[in-house]
């Protein structure tokens, strides 16, 4: 590969069909179904070219992420994927690159990925923040439950909205949690291989709705199968109780309920017997991309005052790099730019470090000790104060 590498958004069906080709390579996936893909998400399609051939690409997603109950804003990537004969020469790192210095202009806060590599997104300035994890309940041992309440069929259109005001309302709390775009939503209602989808609603008094859950069946005319959860939610225990007992009255024909959720999941804590096994199905990185976006479009503790003195180094955007005074009081904060040397008090990190400590996936501590952070004990217990919060999670994958 001896062109020069380009960036841009696809130009025509040729294009985008070439880098169909590649994400069907790259991920063992049918052709005509990453062409499909592609053309849904066409706006959000991003390639690589050595001159005029496309030699790779990915897909962006606009959607929120929530942290310290508020949404930031957060493109998601997906389908990273290059042509076999241009890997390793660099394509892949300048796709990253020019995506990114896209977004900073256009004053996105951070970006997320499920990566395939640590090194390759680790050197475009993204770090662990968070894990997916999965539960997966024995229904066998679970014998009959007995809940209140009256579950129905879940109608995508007629109840998307009530879904979607329950999922916010929960997600909210839960830091690293999607704000979903629609593409999610049709990602929870729809198997991407043309699978049944199955879909409950509990309704609640008012009209709203308490609880719900959507899933498919295991391999297709097996039995015993597994309920595969693409998405559940409820709004307190008698809801949980009452989606555990249509798992329970699935027992005969169906081995497991896999979900995803929070380590503190409520399905969990519904759960009347020992045996749920609970595991990280994968784990998912953060890149902030713009600081002053990152810091002011998040929440804090509103009882939370804070001064944060970071000195930033960032490789790929320079525009990140430098001194920065975060001032955080009543859940908002300040974001100034610094032009004197660092002090004492100065937290210095790159952006990989920043983006493990923002999600409260690693405290400032903690990247101490592994000699990611430097900082004085007060800085770094102020920077553990200001981002201390449960383990972050991810339900959905993308």
């Amino acid at each position: 590969m001896t062109h020069r590498l380009s960036f841009g958004t696809v130009r025509n069906d040729a294009e985008l069909e070439a880098q169909a080709h590649n994400e069907a390579l790259a991920f063992n996936t049918p052709y005509d179904s990453c062409v499909s893909w592609l053309r849904t998400t066409r706006d959000h399609v991003r390639v690589v070219r050595a001159g005029r051939d496309v030699v790779g690409g990915l897909v962006q997603y606009d959607m929120g992420l929530f942290l310290g109950g508020r949404s930031v804003r957060n493109f998601g990537i997906a389908g990273v994927a290059i042509t076999p004969t241009a890997r390793g020469r660099g394509a892949a790192r300048s796709l990253m690159a020019a995506t990114l210095s896209e977004l900073h202009d256009a004053g996105v806060a951070v970006s997320t990925l499920y990566p395939t590599t640590f090194t390759l997104y680790g050197r475009a300035g993204y770090a662990v923040a968070g894990h997916r994890y999965q539960y997966r309940l024995p229904l066998a041992g679970l014998g009959r439950i007995r809940a209140s309440g009256e579950l129905r069929r879940l109608d995508p259109e007629t109840d998307a909205g009530g879904l979607a005001r329950l999922y916010r309302r929960l997600a909210a709390s839960r830091p690293g949690w999607l704000d979903r775009n629609e593409h999610i939503w049709q990602r929870v209602h729809n198997h991407p291989a043309g699978r049944d989808v199955h879909g409950y609603v509990l309704p609640a008094d008012d009209g709203a709705v308490d609880g719900y859950v959507v899933y498919t069946l295991g391999a297709v005319g097996r039995y015993p199968y597994d309920l595969k959860v693409r998405d559940v939610q409820v709004a307190h225990p008698d809801a949980a109780r009452r989606i555990l007992a249509l798992f329970s009255d699935c027992r005969t024909l169906a081995r497991h309920a896999i979900w995803y959720g929070p380590l503190d999941d409520p399905l969990l804590l519904a759960v009347p017997e020992v045996g749920t096994e609970i595991s990280i199905a994968e784990t998912w990185m953060l890149r902030i991309v713009s600081v002053g976006a990152a810091f002011t479009e998040r929440g804090y503790p509103a009882a939370a005052s804070a001064r944060l003195d970071l000195d930033l180094t960032d490789d790929i955007l320079p525009g990140n790099a430098g001194r920065w005074l975060i001032e955080i009081d009543g859940g908002e904060a300040t974001v100034n730019r610094v032009d004197q040397d660092p002090g004492p008090d100065t937290l210095r990190m790159d952006i990989r470090a920043l983006g493990s400590l923002y999600t409260g996936h690693l405290s400032a501590r903690r990247l101490a000790g592994m000699k990611a952070v430097r900082g004085s004990a007060a800085a770094l217990e102020q920077a553990d104060r200001v981002f201390a919060a449960e383990p972050p999670s991810m339900p959905d994958y993308f």
